[in-house]
């Protein structure tokens, strides 16, 4: 516990060190990226929950971070209710092509609720129906496509028209997006039994199939949804660690593959991304081509295997991949990346989105699930746990 605490102290205590700051000497790019989206402010959000949850703030402290972010929120120009995909943090202005995102939408939307739940707790009841306002205007329906009874990729406000691909899989990074809209009677019910369930195996072992085969497909929705000892779901998360794990034992590096940074740049010299995964569990060809490890696969791990997660966790340490921020965003292992004589090489940068799921899951792991219990405390939800 003090290993995981100690990741993240310096990170939440300094409200100015969200981001890295400019003199951070972590090359090949320096500074912030100046722009934000759905799912970072639901995870900066909770983050100053479980920062507090975990005394390594102080509520008070957390409170006014809440509060000066539901300001900024209701301020932000949106698309009936919801916010576009991206946006500078310095104008608080939307970026072009303006987009609205499915599953980013559905982040946000959950995240809102475990907030307002948090702090009805804390009675902090005025902040908490200011949360509750943003998410009752997140209406999901006009993101779903009532033929195919599938949630769209999002819309594009530029074209005027839904993206014409969709989430069809229950183990989707969408599965929390889905089970949002059927609890609060957006859509049909039977939305959730068109999701695929298709099965995948190795040594006579077996678990859903996701598109990419990314810890984040089937272990992100779970930071606000529990999953039921015995189910389909909680063999398919224990499949997927068993696959990850299996697939870090066969090229002798640490696992934990998910979507992240990567050991390649794009013109102004900012790590690429893009999802990384393992192909015993994904639908994609060639996943196995490429290795890159990322710490924040761990963490979300933390649910179903918390030892081998946590020793995993000390591998990566071990190996000097520790920056101001805790771990870094990844270990890219692929050698067509490499240079001569290198092993492997780090990709030094800190996602607010990756570092907000990893302390959400220390707080669930330490404190009995606690973000998934105020989540389910919502009444649209209890017939539905």
């Amino acid at each position: 516990a003090n290993l995981i605490w100690g990741y993240f102290r310096d990170w939440l205590r300094e409200e100015d060190h969200w981001l890295p700051p400019d003199n951070v000497q972590e090359k090949p790019w320096l500074g912030p990226a100046r722009r934000t989206s759905p799912t970072n402010i639901g995870m900066t959000l909770l983050s100053c929950v479980s920062a507090a949850d975990l005394e390594l703030n102080c509520r008070g402290h957390a409170v006014k971070l809440i509060a000066q972010i539901l300001d900024t929120l209701e301020s932000l120009p949106k698309w009936k209710g919801h916010l576009y995909n991206w946006y500078d943090t310095e104008h608080c202005a939307p970026l072009y092509p303006r987009y609205v995102s499915t599953v980013d939408s559905g982040n946000l939307r959950g995240s809102l609720i475990a907030l307002r739940e948090t702090l009805y707790q804390w009675g902090e009841g005025g902040l908490a129906r200011r949360a509750e306002a943003l998410s009752d205007a997140m209406d999901l329906a006009p993101l779903y496509d009532r033929e195919r009874r599938l949630f769209t990729i999002g819309f594009d406000v530029e074209k005027g028209e839904l993206t014409e691909g969709w989430y069809d899989l229950l183990a989707s990074e969408a599965r929390l997006t889905s089970y949002l809209a059927v609890a609060l009677g957006e859509i049909d019910p039977k939305h959730w039994r068109k999701l695929g369930r298709g099965l995948v195996g190795d040594n006579n072992y077996c678990g859903m199939a996701s598109w990419t085969g990314t810890m984040f497909e089937y272990f992100m929705p779970n930071l606000l949804l529990p999953c039921e000892e015995g189910s389909l779901m909680y063999e398919s998360l224990s499949f997927c660690v068993y696959a990850q794990k299996r697939r870090g034992s066969q090229s002798k590096t640490p696992w934990g593959i998910s979507e992240s940074g990567f050991y390649a740049f794009d013109p102004g010299m900012a790590y690429q991304y893009k999802a990384n995964g393992v192909q015993t569990l994904g639908m994609k060809r060639g996943l196995d081509k490429e290795l890159v490890v990322a710490p924040y696969a761990s963490f979300l791990a933390l649910l179903l295997a918390p030892r081998s997660a946590g020793r995993n966790l000390r591998r990566l340490q071990d190996m000097g991949l520790e920056g101001t921020y805790g771990l870094y965003e990844a270990v890219d292992f692929t050698p067509s990346r490499l240079q001569m004589g290198e092993e492997w090489a780090a990709v030094r940068s800190f996602m607010v989105h990756h570092l907000g799921m990893s302390l959400v899951a220390i707080d669930n792991v330490l404190n009995g699930n606690i973000m998934q219990e105020r989540f389910l405390k919502d009444c649209s939800f209890g017939a539905f746990r």
